[in-house]
């Protein structure tokens, strides 16, 4: 996998920077801006410090959240997908076990249908 800025298996619960590389790129704008901003205003040192932490720590828990959403997708692919196959088990089940039954009438009524004609 070239180009790739972590690689991790399929079973690997890590988080792939490329999926939240946009919520990045966002959060250094949004604290740039904000710099820039108060800089414009003539603000201190320590006013800036402070809305700076503000605004980072808000950013933050925007992308806690999302990785929270994104985690709680993926649990739930893998769960329908683990339904579907259970699904899918049962009605193979189901269906072996309609053809059993089908197999046991047919020849209850052929041995019955011998001991009336006899």
């Amino acid at each position: 996998m070239t180009g790739n800025l972590i690689t991790r298996s399929s079973s690997s619960k890590s988080m792939d920077i490329r999926e939240y590389l946009g919520d990045i790129i966002l959060i250094i704008i949004l604290a740039v801006a904000t710099l820039w901003f108060f800089l414009l205003l003539g603000a201190t040192g320590e006013l800036i410090l402070a809305i700076l932490l503000i605004v980072l720590s808000f950013a933050g828990l925007l992308f806690s959240a999302h990785y929270r959403i994104r985690k709680i997708e993926r649990a739930l692919t893998s769960r329908e997908r683990m339904i579907k196959v259970n699904l899918e088990e049962i009605s193979t089940q189901m269906a072996e076990r309609y053809d059993s039954s089908v197999g046991k009438i047919e020849a209850i009524v052929e041995e019955v249908t011998k001991k009336v004609y006899r």
